[in-house]
């Protein structure tokens, strides 16, 4: 194909930005992804009285892609695991408790929504609450939550799941500017040089562009 069909890498940068990068480059590419494609994407969802399904299915994404970059490692076959890892970066207060909830909640949003296409049935959505995620149990005699045994019903608030979500990127965003820290930006680099290719060999399309714009019908 010719240069006159542009190929975009991101909604605000061509390939050229991943020539030859700097840090700055591929912190700027990864901000562009996230922002214009997913976070945009799910606001406007967020703004349909029927779209929280739709942008909890794209938010549910961030938890384990933001535990490969923080810690620089792929998630193959581990999803669950850096799901709960990441689930945990974002939602830090009683740790013990939210490594529960944050299992509780792969298998009956992220894997309901991935695999399914619907809630599990534990889940309710809804905005009057004013937390990310409202965890309900069964008590225990000496009336005590009994969490060990899974939750009841869960509820939770998209437009606050959002908020949350967006809080912890900005704040990443800042943190991978300051030089001294080095692991975290050593983490980002490793992943992000590896998610967008840098180095590897070109895509090639086999095909004209002529071919490609105007292609036979089948």
């Amino acid at each position: 194909m010719t240069n006159n069909v542009e190929c975009m890498l991101s909604p605000s940068y061509t390939h050229e930005k991943l020539e030859s990068p700097s840090f700055s480059d591929l912190v700027d590419v990864f901000e562009d992804l996230w922002t214009k494609h997913i976070f945009e994407q799910a606001e406007l969802l967020l703004s349909n009285p029927y779209g929280d399904q739709a942008a909890m299915t794209i938010l549910m994404s961030y938890f384990e892609s933001i535990e490969s970059f923080t810690s620089g490692l792929s998630s193959k076959n581990q999803s669950g695991k850096f799901f709960v890892s990441g689930f945990c970066q974002v939602f830090t207060n009683k740790k013990d408790d939210i490594t529960k909830v944050a299992k509780e909640l792969y298998r009956c949003i992220r894997c309901g929504l991935a695999h399914e296409g619907f809630l599990r049935s534990e889940v309710n959505y809804s905005r009057g609450n004013p937390n990310a995620f409202f965890c309900t149990y069964n008590l225990k005699p000496d009336g005590k939550l009994n969490i060990d045994a899974g939750l009841v019903s869960v509820i939770v608030n998209p437009k606050r799941m959002y908020e949350c979500i967006i809080l912890h990127f900005n704040k990443y965003l800042k943190d991978l500017k300051i030089e001294n820290n080095i692991d975290l930006r050593r983490n980002f680099k490793k992943m992000a040089l590896t998610a967008f290719g840098v180095g590897a060999d070109a895509n090639i399309v086999g095909m004209t562009e002529q071919e490609f714009l105007n292609p036979r019908r089948q």
